[in-house]
């Protein structure tokens, strides 16, 4: 009775079922937790953006402290002294770029009847290539638009996103200020909060492999930007793109979002200059020059400094911008990847979730 084949199958049969019950358990537990999670970021995102942000922007002043530090004469500068000076130098960064923001507005505005004029110059020229006797006038074009699209409204919506900004903004700088303060004696409190010297010890471990991750990223992914906006400054003074430092700047920022940012910072120096110049030429050769040097950035430069740093497969980086653009707009597309790997770094200390993060990186190789 005991070498029973027919009942040692059914023995192994019913260990399989339990343990496929089991894993089903398990995994629609984690998906629950996962909408759960989600919703509640949904929900607080207006008290977690500032504070994210405020941690994103230590692993960037910790960046700009280290290079304060190589500077001749500022090696002996104590690390929160550095720290400090990083953060009133970004600050100043921020304002200037505000005042270089509004006072671009301001010089597009006085320039509307001009791009309306060859805007009008344009459109008469392309009917004509395509023989058509009619041509609409801005005017029409005009009348045509307002009543389909509620321009005050969208206005108004802009007004309120670039005051939501600055709200953020200033709290993030104050979350930035406060974590400072805390940051040197946050080892001694996570020990003696944990109790468990080597739970703490483990604990630290994670948090470093963040800092050494993020960090890298951040800081590789910024000097990659700034090289990028001076290589497209460069074409659109070239060219004589109006606001060149202006559009340089903005296509250094929205390459921090993969895939699409870079497509997006080319398209508004176009656009420009199609209505700028009034020809077709001109916005065909500032496309593919300023396509040309986003090309070089990011297939030949990129790889070389920043590499996959971050260990996301292609996939996740994608799926991982859709998630977070839904829950957090524009804040969630630049984040997406920052907080991606967190969540990868932390799912694979954990034994239960480690196979989610093994097929969350790029080649199933966890640090």
């Amino acid at each position: 009775m005991k070498n029973d084949p027919g009942r040692k199958e059914v023995t192994e049969r019913t260990e399989n079922e339990d343990m496929l019950q089991f894993n089903v358990t398990k995994l629609a537990s984690g998906l629950i937790v996962a909408v759960v999670i989600g919703w509640l970021l949904v929900l607080g995102k207006s008290i977690l953006l500032p504070v994210l942000l405020g941690i994103i922007g230590i692993y960037i002043l910790d960046s700009t402290a280290s290079t304060i530090g190589r500077v001749p004469g500022l090696r002996g500068m104590p690390r929160r002294a550095r720290r400090l000076l990083a953060l009133l130098l970004i600050f100043l960064l921020l304002v200037l770029m505000g005042v270089l923001i509004e006072s671009n507005a301001q010089a597009v505005a006085a320039n509307i009847p001009r791009y309306q004029t060859n805007l009008n110059a344009l459109i008469e020229s392309v009917m004509n290539m395509l023989g058509v006797k009619k041509l609409p006038d801005w005017s029409s074009i005009e009348q045509t638009l307002s009543g389909k699209f509620d321009v005050l409204g969208f206005l108004q919506g802009t007004l309120s996103t670039v005051q939501g900004f600055g709200t953020v903004l200033m709290m993030t700088i104050l979350y930035i200020v406060f974590i400072l303060t805390d940051l040197n004696g946050m080892p001694a409190k996570l020990q003696k909060a944990l109790g468990d010297a080597e739970s703490a010890d483990r604990s630290l471990q994670i948090v470093a492999q963040i800092n050494q991750k993020i960090g890298s990223y951040l800081s590789a992914k910024t000097l990659i930007n700034v090289i990028l906006a001076a290589i497209s400054f460069a074409i659109m003074l070239l060219l004589g793109i109006e606001f060149a430092l202006f559009w340089a700047i903005l296509i250094g920022l929205l390459n921090y979002i993969p895939y699409l940012g870079s497509i997006m910072g080319v398209l508004f120096p176009v656009m420009l200059s199609l209505v700028q110049f009034s020809g077709l030429w001109h916005a065909g050769v500032a496309f593919i020059a300023l396509m040309a040097a986003q090309l070089f950035v990011g297939n030949y430069l990129e790889p070389r400094l920043v590499g996959n740093s971050v260990n996301l497969s292609g996939f996740m980086v994608l799926f991982s911008l859709t998630i977070w653009t839904a829950m957090w707009g524009l804040a969630g597309t630049i984040l997406a990847i920052p907080l991606t790997a967190v969540v990868m770094i932390i799912l694979s200390q954990i034994q239960s979730t480690r196979p989610l993060a093994i097929l969350m990186s790029e080649n199933g190789e966890l640090d």
